[in-house]
């Protein structure tokens, strides 16, 4: 123990870096009505949240003081997460339990033997009460190393007053590509300089995410950053027609002047400024413009399903699962460590609504019963958003291996071909450039699957279809 506070002292000094849960505070707080908190076990949970008062760590407040066996400290380290993480994986001073929200490559600590398997803990009940996917994202041979607490998924947000200024009913969303960019016309036309139809941040690099790869998702034709899973490799070629819409909305005008400039806060800044009528963003954003964003509470705005192109049969759509923590190896009580885990699984969303009434949102768990009671509140069916952002999430799929996150790439990546393609569509051979991105990725992929970090039997795997998925 007196190595671990060594090493964090030091750590704190040399990055900078502070807790956001205090020990003696922690303990104070977690043993009123419950006896002295020296009577329970200890544990410590790393979060990369930079703020003291976050939804893990009010969730764990609330675990702290609903028994009497177990105690858990979290403490949060911000920007410095990973860095200050490998540290102690170096020096096998890892916490009982560590979240794997924004590193690099998760899978290597797994990999590493740095995490206990779950497996033990997860019972058929507690198995039966997720979302399929929650066992897939960081499952190593079958072995469950961590299972995800946040999704996330992409809506179109779009602002119902410049629908109706449009000449649009805001109660009807296109639902086909084709019919968005009428909309996205008929916006910009009314606007006349004061606001425009669509949102395009091309210097972000997940705009690509948000806008191309959801919609080739929803089309069946490629995964995320053009990865098809039928055949094991990257075809960025089959995006083609995704690209060539926005670059058609770039080239006439109907995205906000400046995108190749702009970054997504800017977007959202003038989403709720009245400057935007469509843009597409994560399923996040409900909470963020209904409770944290100023004027979020004052512009109507509204949420809809992602449009595919007419004709197209809609796949299953992308569920991202996020963040999640793991046991660490060396921890002395894993057993302890899942109980608290799983109490934040079950609790990570309405826990921070009991604390605060303000902090009610919906629920993106993959617990369907946990969705389905606080998404039924009349509170929260209230906010702004709700009713477009749960439709229809019964589609919502994920991917278990996600590819272009373990290449190093010879050449330039997606993020950086894209924009070229959208904003000199006239000037580029656009099958020559998608064709030589495609080769790119395959040769890192080839190299990756020779030196067997990826299995081909995880790329490609058997009878895998984006409809049924």
């Amino acid at each position: 123990m007196k190595k671990r506070i060594a090493l964090l002292l030091a750590l704190s000094m040399s990055l900078g870096l502070t807790a956001c849960g205090g020990g003696a505070e922690k303990s104070e707080s977690g043993s009123k009505g419950n006896g002295d908190s020296s009577e329970k076990i200890e544990l410590t949970m790393w979060a990369r949240a930079s703020s003291a008062e976050n939804n893990q760590t009010i969730t764990m407040d609330e675990f702290n003081e609903s028994q009497d066996k177990i105690h858990v400290t979290v403490e949060c380290y911000g920007d410095n997460y990973e860095e200050v993480l490998k540290l102690a994986s170096q020096s096998k001073e890892l916490p009982d339990i560590f979240e794997i929200s924004g590193l690099s490559n998760p899978l290597s600590y797994m990999d590493a033997g740095l995490a206990a398997p779950m497996n033990d803990y997860i019972t058929d009940d507690l198995e039966a009460e997720f979302n399929p996917s929650a066992f897939t994202k960081y499952n190593i041979d079958g072995q469950i190393y961590a299972i995800p607490h946040q999704t996330r998924y992409i809506r179109a947000y779009y602002n119902r007053d410049l629908f109706e200024k449009a000449g649009l009913n805001p109660d009807e969303f296109p639902e086909t590509l084709e019919e968005m960019y009428d909309a996205a016309k008929a916006i910009t036309e009314a606007g006349d300089g004061e606001f425009y139809g669509f949102g395009l941040p091309i210097k972000t690099g997940s705009t690509w995410e948000r806008n191309i790869d959801d919609i080739a998702i929803l089309s069946g034709l490629t995964g995320p950053y053009g990865f098809d899973y039928t055949t094991g490799q990257f075809d960025f070629a089959k995006q083609k027609p995704i690209i060539e819409y926005f670059a058609k909305m770039y080239k006439e005008g109907l995205v906000m002047p400046g995108a190749e400039s702009l970054d997504i806060e800017v977007i959202r800044a003038n989403f709720i400024a009245n400057k935007i009528g469509i843009y597409f963003d994560g399923s996040w954003m409900v909470n963020g413009y209904n409770n944290e964003i100023e004027g979020g509470d004052v512009t109507n705005w509204d949420v809809a399903a992602v449009p595919v192109f007419e004709g197209t049969e809609r796949a299953k759509d992308y569920l991202m699962l996020e963040s999640g923590h793991c046991i660490a190896s060396t921890s002395e009580h894993p057993a302890e460590a899942f109980e608290a885990i799983n109490y934040l699984l079950h609790n990570v969303y309405s826990a921070p609504a009991r604390k605060d009434a303000s902090m009610t949102a919906p629920s993106l768990s993959l617990i369907d019963s946990v969705n389905e009671e606080i998404n039924a509140k009349e509170e929260v069916k209230a906010l702004k958003g709700s009713v477009g952002l749960t439709a229809g999430t019964e589609e919502l799929s994920s991917f278990a291996m996600i590819p272009h996150t373990m290449l190093t790439l010879e050449g330039d990546d997606r993020d950086t071909v894209y924009p070229l393609l959208i904003i000199n569509s006239e000037e580029v051979d656009l099958d020559a450039e998608l064709s030589k991105l495609s080769e790119t990725y395959n040769s890192a992929l080839s190299n990756v699957i020779d030196e067997g970090i990826l299995q081909e039997a995880d790329l490609k795997p058997e009878g895998l279809d984006y409809y049924t998925r």
